[in-house]
């Protein structure tokens, strides 16, 4: 049965898997509906990217719906739309977009998307301010490598400029110098997980099984530090997040009642196959068993486990789990049929030991998502000047 997807203005991990499986369970093409604007949530954009993803490959025409403003307003709505990666993905992948009063507005939306989308590879669009920052790369389109992460010739940009790229966005996203020196003390860690995370969406995730490449789709990263000031100690950062527990126990760990400490986010995300799917070398996941879909995935973090064959590739993942561990950090990992995340802290890795998750709450009963999503979450404690 036809539907339409309507998301709110506030989202979490939880309700975005509850889109996901509405969309498995629909028939035929599905409007999405979105509001002019969503506030950002560790973890829950990148969800939505990979909601997003997964609608547009399943329509014949993915039809965006705006709302809240009506076509008089609409060039203005979607402007603010765009300005956020949520908004900017859902009109880029979309192929009809009208406001709420049915009115086609779909090269005004096109327009915008293109204003934010040139704004971003100069760094200067509202989702690359402050704390925030966000590249996106959209396969099947002249915007596939932007210069924010590729080289003129189309290359990924190497470790070591990725690690100066994390390191400028540390310096831009911090004020506090005291804080910034803390961050920055693990600013090479960090950027190796970028960078090898982000090099494997960009050798598995532009093309089919057979090689063929995606029709419209987004790769790219998040980097967003989330701080906790004591003036909000009544809404923290774990009361917010409190929906998606093994987030919101994490969090607890990193944030006291008077409000301190804080955290930050990365999260790669593509929509390709996904990690089993290209591990395996099938489109089809209902030809394994979810116990041999969750071992298949596993092995995707073994040192030198990979789809080429070739020893020396397959490391990227098996490198991340060994920063994070280094860092406390916690991962939420979503692709195929499962969703799953590991607390470094509670579960440390442990060199040459197979790879190891736990189910995200729910798990039993999940949709099956394109791409993949991997958000890594960082403690960032608070220190005196």
């Amino acid at each position: 049965m036809s539907k339409a997807i309507q998301l709110n203005r506030i989202e979490t991990i939880q309700s975005v898997e509850r889109h996901l499986l509405d969309l498995q369970e629909s028939t035929g093409d599905a409007e999405l509906r979105l509001p002019s604007d969503i506030p950002e949530r560790i973890g829950v954009d990148a969800s939505l990217l990979q909601l997003l993803m997964t609608w547009s490959q399943k329509q014949k025409v993915p039809k965006l719906r705006t709302l809240g403003l009506l076509n008089k307003d609409a060039e203005t709505a979607l402007d603010k739309m765009c300005e956020n990666v949520v908004g900017l993905s859902a009109v880029t992948l979309s192929r009809a977009i009208s406001s709420w009063d049915n009115v086609d507005i779909r090269s005004l939306g096109h327009a915008a998307a293109g204003r934010n989308v040139d704004a971003m590879v100069q760094e200067s669009a509202k989702f690359q301010r402050g704390t925030s920052f966000a590249v996106l790369c959209f396969d099947g389109t002249s915007k596939a490598h932007p210069r924010n992460l590729y080289y003129a010739n189309g290359d990924v940009l190497s470790a070591r400029d990725f690690k100066a790229l994390f390191t400028k966005r540390l310096e831009l996203a911090e004020g506090n110098s005291a804080r910034r020196v803390r961050i920055e003390d693990v600013a090479t860690r960090l950027g190796t997980i970028l960078f090898e995370t982000f090099k494997n969406t960009h050798q598995w995730a532009r093309t089919t099984i057979d090689g063929v490449p995606l029709r419209k789709s987004v790769r790219g990263l998040l980097i967003r530090r989330y701080r906790q000031h004591p003036a909000q100690a009544n809404s923290s950062l774990e009361e917010r997040h409190e929906k998606d527990a093994p987030l919101a126990g994490f969090l607890a760990k990193y944030l006291d009642p008077a409000g301190s400490g804080g955290v930050l986010e990365m999260s790669v995300f593509d929509g390709g196959p996904g990690l089993v799917r290209r591990f395996r070398g099938t489109s089809d996941l209902t030809s394994l068993s979810l116990e041999d879909e969750r071992a298949a995935c596993l092995e995707c973090f073994d040192k030198h486990k990979t789809s080429s064959g070739m020893r020396h590739r397959g490391m990227g993942l098996c490198a991340a789990m060994r920063e994070l561990h280094q860092l406390g950090g916690f991962l939420r990992l979503r692709t195929g049929r499962l969703s799953l995340f590991r607390n470094f802290y509670e579960e440390p890795f442990v060199e040459g030991a197979p790879a190891s998750f736990t189910d995200w709450p729910g798990s039993e009963n999940v949709a099956n998502v394109a791409g993949t999503v991997l958000t890594f979450i960082l403690p960032i404690p608070e220190v005196s000047q």
